[in-house]
C-alpha cells in the first residue's frame, strides 16, 4: 500500500497544481452559471454515445482474444466497466491489474493474450488518433497567433508516429525470441514462462492478419467516432460554435494528457488539456473550462455507476491481497510500460 502511495504521489501533485492554476486564471462564478445552461438531451445524447463507444471496445478487444476462449463479449464489457470504475477511484492504474486479473480467470485465457490485446488496443488508439488529427487539422480555424501550438502538435504527431513504426516494425523480432530454441534451452523448466511469451507474440500478431485487420480497425474507428460525437455534442450543449474538427481535436488532446501522471479520474489534466484546446478558437473561458468540467462528468460518472452496479451484481472477488497474488506479473508490465 506505501509503494503505491508512493507511485502515485507525483500524480497528485500535479492534479493539485492544475486544479490550482485553473482556479487562478479562470473566474468561476461565469464557469459555472455556464454548467447550468447545459442543454440536457444533448447531455443525454453523449451518454449514448458514450455507451456505444464501449461496446465498440468492446467487440474489439474480443476479437483480440483467442477465439477457441468460451468468454463472451457481454463478460469482457462487464470487466472493462469494473476497470474504468477502479481507475477513477482508485491510485497506481489498479483498474488495468484488475482487468488482467479478472481476464485471466476466464477459460483458454492466459496472461500473455490479455497483455497482448491491451497493448494492442494503444497501438490501434494511437494510430487512429494520429490518423484523425492528420486528417482534422488543414480545417481548424486556428488564428495566427496559435500557430505556433498547432506546429508544435504536429511535432508530437511525428514523434508519436517514428514510435508506432518502431514498434510494427520490431514485432517479429518478439515473436521469434518467444519461439526460439535459445529460450527452450535457458528456461528447460518453466514452460509457463514461454507459453506466456508465445500467447503474447501471438496475441500482438492478431491485429495484423488478413482475416481480422478490417474488423479489428473498423470496430476501432467506431469506437473514437463515438468518442469524437460526446465531444461534439457537449459542445452543442453548452451552445460552443465550433465545427466537429474541434471536436475531433479536444478528443486527441485529452486522451494525450491523460497519459501524463495525475489523481484517479486523470483530475486536472483533463481539464487543462480541454480548457486549452478550445481557448484558441474564441470560446471564452469560462465557458471552455464549463465544458472541461462537463465532458469529464459525462466521460466519468456514468461509465463508474455502470461499474459500481455490475461490481456488486458480480461474483469476482477483487481484494488487494487477491490482485497482487493473481496480477503481480501485469502490474509491474503495466507499470513499466
Amino acid at each position: 500500500m506505501i509503494r503505491s502511495l508512493a507511485r502515485s504521489a507525483p500524480g497528485f501533485v500535479v492534479t493539485a497544481a492544475s486544479v490550482a492554476l485553473l482556479w487562478q486564471l479562470i473566474p468561476w462564478t461565469p464557469t459555472v452559471a455556464s454548467l447550468r445552461t447545459a442543454d440536457p438531451l444533448f447531455v443525454a445524447l453523449a451518454i449514448a454515445c458514450l455507451v456505444a463507444s464501449l461496446i465498440a471496445k468492446t467487440v474489439r478487444w474480443r476479437l483480440l482474444l483467442p477465439d477457441s476462449a468460451p468468454v463472451t463479449t457481454r463478460r469482457l464489457y462487464r470487466i472493462l466497466h469494473i476497470s474504468f470504475l477502479l481507475n477513477n477511484v482508485l491510485p497506481a492504474r489498479l483498474g488495468d491489474v484488475a482487468r488482467v486479473a479478472m481476464t485471466t480467470r476466464q477459460p483458454g485465457i492466459r496472461l500473455g493474450h490479455v497483455l497482448s490485446s491491451m497493448l494492442t488496443e494503444r497501438v490501434t488508439d494511437t494510430i487512429t488518433l494520429l490518423l484523425c488529427f492528420l486528417a482534422v487539422s488543414p480545417f481548424l480555424p486556428v488564428p495566427a497567433r496559435y500557430e505556433g501550438w498547432k506546429t508544435a502538435a504536429w511535432v508530437i504527431v511525428a514523434a508519436l508516429a517514428a514510435a508506432v513504426v518502431l514498434g510494427a516494425l520490431f514485432r517479429g523480432r518478439l515473436r521469434s525470441v518467444a519461439r526460439s530454441e535459445r529460450l527452450h534451452r535457458r528456461l528447460p523448466a518453466n514452460q509457463r514462462i514461454r507459453a506466456e511469451a508465445s500467447s503474447f507474440a501471438d496475441g500482438l500478431g492478431r491485429l495484423f492478419r488478413r482475416e481480422r485487420v478490417v474488423h479489428i480497425w473498423g470496430w476501432s474507428w467506431t469506437a473514437w467516432v463515438g468518442a469524437f460525437a460526446i465531444n461534439y455534442l457537449l459542445m452543442r450543449a453548452l451552445a460552443i460554435d465550433a465545427p466537429f474538427a474541434v471536436a475531433v481535436l479536444l478528443t486527441c488532446t485529452t486522451n494525450l494528457a491523460m497519459l501524463l501522471p495525475s489523481s484517479p479520474g486523470a483530475i486536472g489534466v483533463f481539464h487543462i488539456a480541454a480548457t486549452a484546446s478550445l481557448l484558441p478558437f474564441g470560446v471564452p473561458e469560462a465557458r471552455a473550462l464549463s465544458f472541461a468540467i462537463l465532458a469529464h462528468l459525462v466521460n466519468v460518472v456514468p461509465v463508474s455507476l455502470i461499474g459500481a452496479a455490475l461490481l456488486l451484481a458480480s461474483r469476482d472477488r477483487l481484494s488487494p491481497a487477491l490482485l497482487r497474488r493473481e496480477a503481480a506479473p501485469a502490474a509491474q508490465a503495466l507499470r513499466d510500460d
